[in-house]
């Protein structure tokens, strides 16, 4: 994939739809820095220099956005797992959170944006690296500075996550793995997969229950009324 590096910008995924409309295919945009940088439902993701901040544009065509939706946590876990202590936890939270367990508590260290067009799959992340965390989120956030004691070369992170991402791709579009690999391998690195869970919806409503299965469409929830099927939402208890 060609690699746009750009030293600010307001945000990556914003940038990467403008050369989607201008006919660009299957590239990156990485940023030192955004001043807009976006979180799902339109929240503000801090993106102070020192973190990772990219995002990926994919054709939709040519591989199943619901199976790439997987793939990225799985990558971004498998590559941080490369640069900390064996014994250090790090998960997935539904649907795409990535968290590190500190001190009996997960607290984040990844987000992911995914934009979904029938022209353009956009997946932009947010990894804090480097960077400071800011007093606003620091109960709820963590650098992987912070947990290995000392700056790590983002760079290399990005490296390694974009070889581990083409190298499932071509797997996949290889058939040397199914997508129900990739689905297992989601479910191995989850942290929600068994566990209560407290899930906002976009109507701001709260669903509650254990989680008793995960597949590509969502959760499904044990509740008061019975199993529920949850496609989207953001995790904000686990238990």
């Amino acid at each position: 994939m060609e690699i746009i590096h750009l030293s600010e910008v307001d945000s990556t995924n914003e940038y990467a739809k403008k050369l989607v409309e201008e006919k660009k295919k299957n590239f990156v945009v990485l940023a030192d820095k955004q001043s807009c940088g976006k979180g799902r439902w339109g929240r503000v993701w801090y993106s102070d220099e020192g973190g990772l901040y990219f995002s990926i544009v994919i054709d939709p065509k040519e591989y199943n956005p619901k199976v790439v939706n997987l793939l990225v946590p799985i990558c971004i876990v498998e590559t941080l797992k490369k640069y900390v202590d064996k014994d250090i936890e790090i998960g997935i939270k539904f649907p795409n959170d990535i968290v590190v367990k500190v001190n009996k508590n997960y607290k984040k260290i990844g987000g992911i944006l995914v934009e979904l067009t029938d022209k353009y799959m956009v997946i932009g992340v947010g990894i804090d690296v480097n960077n400071p965390i800011r007093k606003e989120i620091r109960e709820i956030a963590v650098s992987l500075k912070e947990i290995v004691g000392g700056d790590v070369d983002r760079l290399k992170i990005f490296s390694d996550f974009l070889q581990t991402f083409e190298n499932y791709l071509k797997k996949l579009a290889n058939n040397e793995i199914d997508e129900y690999e990739i689905l297992k391998k989601y479910k191995k690195y989850s942290i929600t997969l068994g566990k209560y869970v407290k899930i906002l919806l976009s109507n701001n409503k709260i669903v509650s229950g254990k989680v008793y299965d995960i597949d590509f469409d969502g959760i499904i929830i044990g509740t008061e009324n019975g199993l529920e099927k949850i496609p989207s939402g953001i995790c904000i208890q686990v238990r």
